[in-house]
């Protein structure tokens, strides 16, 4: 039997590298944390599309967060597709790995925090009720499938 056990992690561990859609040639591009040391919300980061040579360096003090789009610069995230009537997105393919290992578990465990007890800020926790029924688990694993093949990641 497949197992997931809660990491504790949030959404906000998967936001060192988002792959986006170039706004200017509609490929995979890559927005990641200039500095790898540096690493947290509102860190410098660089946008770049291998395809067409775009950049941009940008900083920001505020952040909005719409999910389906990054929240630095508004692009739409390059990982998504319809799946239950719903949108199955992520960020990067570690995102997505999580989001899959999540879904193919038939036992999901978590526990507590040793500190401070039970918490719903992990991603674990935090995931909709339609990827966290198992009536959806074929379905969204297929899905999972056709992002893949969407990937071509850039450098």
């Amino acid at each position: 039997m497949e197992r997931f056990k809660d990491s504790r992690e949030r959404i906000y561990s998967f936001q060192d590298e988002l792959l986006v859609r170039c706004p200017h040639c509609d490929s995979c591009a890559i927005l990641r944390c200039i500095d790898p040391d540096k690493v947290d919300f509102f860190a410098p980061r660089r946008f770049s599309c291998t395809a067409c040579g775009s950049s941009k360096d940008l900083s920001k003090q505020k952040i909005e967060s719409w999910y389906t789009v990054d929240d630095y610069l508004g692009y739409p995230l390059w990982l998504e597709t319809s799946c239950c009537g719903e949108t199955l997105w992520a960020y990067n393919l570690r995102h997505l790995e999580f989001i899959e290992a999540f879904v193919r578990a038939k036992l999901r465990e978590r526990k507590p925090d040793e500190l401070y007890g039970w918490s719903n800020r992990s991603l674990f926790s935090r995931l909709p009720k339609w990827i966290q029924s198992g009536k959806n688990r074929e379905e969204i694993i297929k899905a999972i499938a056709k992002i893949r093949k969407s990937v071509v990641t850039p450098t």
